[in-house]
């Protein structure tokens, strides 16, 4: 509570109290005989501070005189304030975003492949479910590879990608050459068929997604026939 506000309004009230009563009181004294004077003063007394509580509580603000109300006024911060701030900040973190990968696609184009991967890294920093981030810093990489091998780490951006989108064409795509360099050629085909049936029969992709699943199924064809031939089940 507002104490000094409690001992500025004690002191007015008691200055009334005097101002009022002691006239009254010498006025008792003076009449012996009466007691109206005496009466009125002590009436004065218990009523007057009681009738300013009670008008202060009716007119006034009570609630001002609370100290933790007012902190927790000044700390509690605007609804639109942070609304505001959330909003900005969003804005912001969007804009490092396309800024990182405008790099990163410039970087691409120049052939510039170990630049493009640090551009998609920064991007991954700031959204770690950036999917043209995770599928560019996987292509990044493979270019760094003279046999453009997907590596674990780039195998695991690529499975994450899917996570999130279990569509995610491009992450189909290098996920079945990725089973294919590992001769897992059944995994390679799985993926292909998935991809094949998100595209459009007549694209050029799809005539070579189908020509790579022939070639893997054909290649898992004759890894099966070899363990039966040597006495082990496929």
């Amino acid at each position: 509570m507002n104490l000094p506000f409690y001992l500025v309004a004690s002191a007015m009230i008691v200055l009334a109290l005097l101002l009022i009563i002691k006239p009254l009181l010498k006025e008792g004294w003076r009449q012996k005989t009466s007691q109206v004077p005496v009466a009125a003063a002590l009436l004065t007394a218990v009523l007057l501070p009681s009738i300013a509580v009670y008008l202060y509580t009716l007119l006034g603000t009570p609630a001002a005189l609370d100290d933790q109300a007012l902190r927790d006024a000044r700390v509690r911060p605007d609804a639109t304030s942070v609304s505001a701030s959330l909003a900005s900040a969003v804005e912001q973190k969007q804009e490092e975003i396309k800024k990182w990968l405008d790099m990163a696609h410039a970087f691409d184009t120049e052939q510039r492949p170990a630049d493009a991967k640090d551009a998609y890294d920064h991007v991954l920093k700031i959204d770690g479910k950036n999917a043209i981030a995770m599928m560019g810093w996987v292509e990044a990489d493979m270019s760094q590879h003279a046999d453009y091998f997907i590596d674990d780490s780039s195998r695991q951006l690529l499975e994450q990608a899917i996570a999130l989108d279990a569509n995610n064409q491009r992450a189909l795509w290098l996920l079945g050459i990725s089973d294919f360099q590992q001769k897992n050629y059944v995994g390679a085909s799985a993926n292909w068929r998935h991809l094949q049936q998100l595209l459009g029969d007549g694209s050029a992709l799809a005539q070579s997604v189908k020509q790579q699943i022939a070639n893997a199924d054909a290649r898992a064809k004759m890894n099966s026939s070899g363990s039966v031939a040597m006495g082990i089940s496929p």
